[in-house]
């Protein structure tokens, strides 16, 4: 959860807090609330299925960055497949109930899935050296813009070839951990938002920019 929260907003501070935890600093704050556990499927070792719901509060001594930063995560929250916004759960009242300084935020539920384990079988002796070969990890990060160089907000960017995928906040910006290519190892992306879809093949040794020909 926070290292979802850290891709939405690459420049706050993501702190995750007990319910006990009455301290509140400039950033988002996360905090559980609430854990449901989900019907499993009639089947043999049927995945094991939960749902978790956290208080997210945002807080900045600029406003407008409060405001916007709420906005980019709610938005992030409501495109991501495995996250919901719990429209009946009011996060000023919690935060009353909390004791906590009121702030702008909401109520995300995440679903959280593990397989069961099975009985391993027993591996067979290795006769061969084993060779490793670790794959080059980094970070990537860059902007979408849209007509006249105007940020987009919630555009989905994706690394073609790996399961690794970030959301733009406020102000257009992504940001991408993980094996994402190297020095002078182009990787392709694929960019949408608003039913917008580009590809585009782009070096990772410094910041990246995406347009997207969005109508005005």
């Amino acid at each position: 959860m926070i290292d979802w929260t850290q891709e939405v907003l690459p420049d706050r501070v993501v702190v995750a807090r007990s319910l006990s935890d009455r301290d509140c600093g400039e950033g988002v704050d996360l905090r559980l609330i609430g854990l449901t556990p989900q019907a499993t499927p009639r089947t043999i070792s049927p995945p094991l299925t939960l749902t978790a719901d956290y208080l997210l509060t945002v807080r900045a001594t600029d406003p407008i960055a409060e405001q916007t930063g709420a906005m980019a995560l709610m938005f992030a929250a409501m495109e991501h497949e495995e996250t919901e916004v719990v429209a009946g759960r009011d996060a000023l009242k919690l935060c009353a109930d909390l004791g906590l300084p009121p702030g702008p935020g909401f109520v995300l539920r995440a679903t959280v899935t593990i397989a069961r384990r099975r009985p391993a079988d027993r591996a067979p002796l290795v006769r061969f050296p084993l060779t490793i070969a670790a794959g080059e990890l980094g970070v990537l990060q860059g902007s979408v813009l849209g007509p006249g160089d105007t940020p987009v907000a919630g555009a989905v960017v994706r690394v073609e070839g790996v399961d690794r995928t970030a959301q733009t906040d406020a102000f257009g910006r992504f940001r991408l951990h993980g094996p994402v290519g190297g020095k002078n190892k182009p990787v392709r992306l694929n960019v949408r938002a608003r039913g917008v879809e580009i590809d585009s093949e782009v070096e990772t040794d410094s910041p990246v920019i995406l347009r997207l020909p969005l109508e005005i």
